[in-house]
């Protein structure tokens, strides 16, 4: 099973995403856009995983939550990874109390590291938008990100993240919620 751990996003930050998505694939750049319904933030990613683990890393998670806090984030600028000048990856940054949802990282890693997994040293909280597949149009498509005119300061709670499974088909990734675990 291939897992990671995330934080769903509410509808509307799904909307502005989906919004800017459209507007910026005029650009006709090579790229992958990620579907509205697979928006998120990831908190770790898990890799293959043995469904007879699961169990150990559901309690390091709830072991995780029961020492953090709910905190608030926020959708802010796009920008690319893993910079302008060869971009893979285009997203939208995140604002708010991202030093409380880092250290909520921080203790599921503690607690993963446990199990075997390895921690996250380069960590940045965002959305992605989509990925690169090629260069084609990237200038067009960068400069038309710079120029976005929309509110982007959607602010939103978090009080609990989710265990995910993500399903590789032909048509792109299917991700199913296998725990939501709440932050206490």
């Amino acid at each position: 099973m291939r897992l990671f751990i995330a934080v769903q996003v509410p509808e509307f930050v799904k909307a502005l995403a989906s919004t800017i998505k459209d507007e910026l694939s005029t650009a006709g750049a090579d790229i992958k856009w990620v579907e509205h319904e697979n928006y998120h933030l990831t908190i770790k990613f898990l890799g293959e995983v043995e469904r007879k683990e699961i169990v150990n890393i559901r309690e390091k998670l709830k072991e995780a939550a029961q020492v953090s806090t709910p905190f608030d984030l926020a959708v802010s600028r796009s920008g690319c990874f893993p910079g302008r000048n060869r971009p893979r990856v285009l997203y939208l940054g995140i604002t708010g109390q991202t030093h409380m949802a880092e250290e909520l990282a921080r203790r599921i890693d503690a607690g993963l590291i446990q199990l075997g997994f390895e921690p996250d040293h380069r960590r940045r909280f965002h959305l992605t938008l989509g990925r690169f597949r090629s260069q084609n149009n990237k200038e067009k498509l960068l400069d038309l990100a710079d120029n976005l005119q929309h509110e982007m300061e959607r602010k939103f709670h978090v009080d609990q993240f989710h265990l995910m499974e993500s399903q590789l088909s032909k048509h792109g990734p299917v991700y199913k919620v296998l725990e939501t675990i709440k932050i206490s």
